[in-house]
């Protein structure tokens, strides 16, 4: 494996995120910050733990801490304050024809709520739960119409100037994203995207390409959430 999962983490985390976690190619120190290859550094996954979540990060060997996995006191883990967030315009494959989606993620920094061992439900981060109270989705299947999310609205042009409007606030201001000449034309035609919105690892989220299978596997792991949405262009 690329990253390095204890034993003492696999214990908090389960053995499915464990295994996509050893699995990551490329990451963000979380010590030094430097993006790395995995196959070149290998990864060591360190783990902080306070009463309300839990914070999952991969660094270098040589950064690693004393303690693989740090206890911390309540309300002293939080989401981070800033985050580059990557906007992309998608064409998703559909057996009723290709529908125009937009990506809205952000570098993968696994943040877990506590849960007990048994539940079988899949923990997603804070801010996934946000935007599901927001009205997105939990929803598996990539292929197919995502349900409505009212109240959001997905504003494209002029140019690469793109807004995304929540419930009752602006969830992005002053976007840039590339929007291609067929892109836009089923935007037009369809009068709305599917918008997906969360966490990817780093050599999904800067692909040349969209990777289906990843975003597929996001989605079944709370990691992406969806919705159709309403869309203009200017």
């Amino acid at each position: 494996m690329a990253v390095h999962v204890s034993s003492e983490i696999l214990e908090h985390i389960g053995e499915a995120e464990a295994g996509r976690h050893a699995r990551t190619r490329t990451y963000t120190c979380g010590a030094c910050r430097t993006v790395s290859d995995a196959t070149t550094e290998p990864g060591v996954a360190v783990l902080s733990v306070s009463p309300e979540m839990s914070q999952l990060s991969t660094v270098h060997e040589r950064c690693v801490p004393p303690q693989v996995v740090r206890r911390c006191p309540s309300g002293s883990l939080g989401m981070s304050t800033s985050t580059d967030l990557v906007s992309r315009a998608v064409t998703i494959p559909a057996p009723g024809g290709n529908r125009p989606a937009l990506l809205m993620a952000w570098e993968e920094s696994v943040t877990l709520l506590v849960r007990s061992p048994s539940a079988g439900d899949v923990p997603i981060s804070p801010v996934q739960r946000f935007l599901i109270d927001q009205g997105l989705h939990r929803f598996f299947a990539l292929g197919k119409r995502p349900p409505e999310s009212p109240g959001w609205l997905v504003r494209q042009g002029p140019a690469d100037a793109l807004q995304v409007d929540g419930p009752g606030h602006r969830q992005l201001e002053d976007g840039r994203m590339t929007a291609p000449a067929a892109w836009r034309s089923l935007v037009a035609e369809a009068g709305e995207v599917t918008l997906l919105v969360g966490q990817l690892d780093h050599g999904t989220l800067y692909a040349n390409q969209p990777s289906w299978t990843a975003y597929g596997q996001a989605l079944r792991g709370g990691r992406l959430v969806t919705g159709t949405v309403k869309a203009t262009l200017l």
